[in-house]
C-alpha cells in the first residue's frame, strides 16, 4: 500500500511533506490527517521550514473524501482529525508553506488556510462548497476565513459557493503568490526562511498565532458546534451526500 503522505528532507532542514493520494486528487481522510499531524508534531522541532504539498498536478487536495462520509451526525467524527491537522500546523514552530495548484476545496482550502504561506500556480482552482452538502463548517475554519478576506468575501465563498481561480484567490488575500514557476518560487521562498535566524522566524509565527487565537471566544464555538450537529442530522444531507457521491462516481468511471 501506498504511503498516504510522503515526508522528504532537504538542506536546511527542510522538509517537504506531500499528500499522496492522486488518484482521489488527494482527498483527505482520516488515515491521510492522522500522518500529516504526526509528522508535524514528530519533525516540526526539527525542521526550519514545512512545505505541504499535493501528489502530481492535478490538486492540492479536492478536500475531505466524499466516500468516507455518510450524510448523518457520524460525519462530524470527521472533524476531530481535520483540526488536529489544522492544529498541527499552527502548533508546528516552523513556517509552514503550502504550494498550491489545480483543485482545492473544502477541507483541503482549510489545510491551507492554516499554513503561513500560500504560493500558486496559475492553475489553481478554490471553492469551499460545503451548504451543498448540507455542512456547517467548523467555526474556527470560519473564524480564519474572515481575518483572511474580510466578512464579506467569506460570505460569498461559503453562501455563493464561488470557485475562484489563482488571480481571484489572490485579490481576496487568499493566497500569498501566483507564480508561473512555482518550484523556483517556492524554493526561493523556503530557503530564504530557512537560512533567516531560527528565533526571530518562529517568534513571529508565534506572535501571529496569539493574535488569531484572540479571534474565537468559547461561548461562540459552543454555539457553532450546536449550529453544526443540526446540520449534520438533517434529512436533506443525507440526501445530498448521496447525490454528490454518485456524481463523483459517474465522473470517475467516464
Amino acid at each position: 500500500m501506498t504511503d498516504v503522505l510522503l515526508t522528504e528532507w532537504g538542506a536546511h532542514d527542510l522538509l517537504t511533506l506531500t499528500l499522496n493520494r492522486p488518484e482521489r486528487r488527494n482527498a483527505l481522510d482520516p488515515e491521510l490527517l492522522a500522518a500529516l499531524a504526526e509528522s508535524l508534531a514528530a519533525d516540526g522541532e526539527r525542521a526550519r521550514v514545512v512545505i505541504l504539498r499535493g501528489a502530481g498536478t492535478e490538486a492540492f487536495s479536492a478536500g475531505y473524501d466524499l466516500s468516507r462520509l455518510t450524510g448523518t451526525p457520524a460525519d462530524l467524527e470527521a472533524d476531530r482529525f481535520i483540526g488536529e491537522a489544522v492544529n498541527a500546523l499552527r502548533q508546528c514552530p516552523a513556517p509552514v508553506i503550502a504550494r498550491l495548484q489545480g483543485h482545492c476545496h473544502g477541507a483541503g482550502v482549510e489545510l491551507a488556510l492554516n499554513c503561513d504561506l500560500r504560493i500558486t500556480s496559475p492553475t489553481l482552482r478554490m471553492s469551499v462548497p460545503a451548504i451543498s452538502l448540507g455542512v456547517v463548517y467548523r467555526y474556527q475554519f470560519v473564524a480564519r476565513l474572515v481575518q483572511t478576506c474580510g466578512i464579506a468575501r467569506t460570505s460569498d465563498l461559503l453562501l455563493a459557493m464561488h470557485e475562484l481561480d489563482a488571480e481571484r484567490a489572490y485579490l481576496w488575500g487568499l493566497v500569498t503568490e501566483v507564480a508561473d514557476d512555482i518550484e523556483v518560487r517556492v524554493e526561493a521562498a523556503a530557503q530564504r526562511l530557512a537560512t533567516s535566524p531560527r528565533e526571530a522566524v518562529q517568534g513571529t509565527k508565534a506572535s501571529l498565532n496569539l493574535l488569531e487565537r484572540r479571534a474565537i471566544a468559547g461561548e461562540d464555538l459552543l454555539q457553532a458546534q450546536q449550529l453544526r450537529a443540526a446540520a449534520a442530522a438533517s434529512p436533506e444531507r443525507k440526501e445530498a451526500v448521496k447525490r454528490r457521491q454518485q456524481s463523483m462516481s459517474r465522473r470517475t468511471k467516464q
